[in-house]
């Protein structure tokens, strides 16, 4: 696992540098809006409609990569073995 690439140490900023303090309703409201912003994003063609083909599928593929880096940040845990 690698969290030294661009994204996910922005995903990680944004996941986890500002959840610190927040109350459970609060983590969950945040949470839900993190989700239904990415769920947005999946569907461009919503999002920018008159965009080109290419447009839409940067967005997806953009979309993809931040569900990977979130994937990524979530699963590690500090008690965890290293990866080689």
């Amino acid at each position: 696992m690698t969290l030294s690439l661009p994204l996910h140490i922005v995903v990680q900023q944004l996941l986890l540098g500002r959840t610190d303090g927040l109350t459970a309703p609060q983590l969950a409201a945040f949470l839900s809006g993190w989700t239904s912003l990415l769920d947005l994003l999946k569907r461009p063609e919503l999002c920018l409609p008159g965009a080109s083909s290419e447009i839409h599928a940067a967005l997806a593929e953009l979309v993809e990569q931040i569900q990977d880096a979130q994937t990524t940040v979530l699963g590690s845990d500090d008690d965890a073995p290293s990866e080689l």
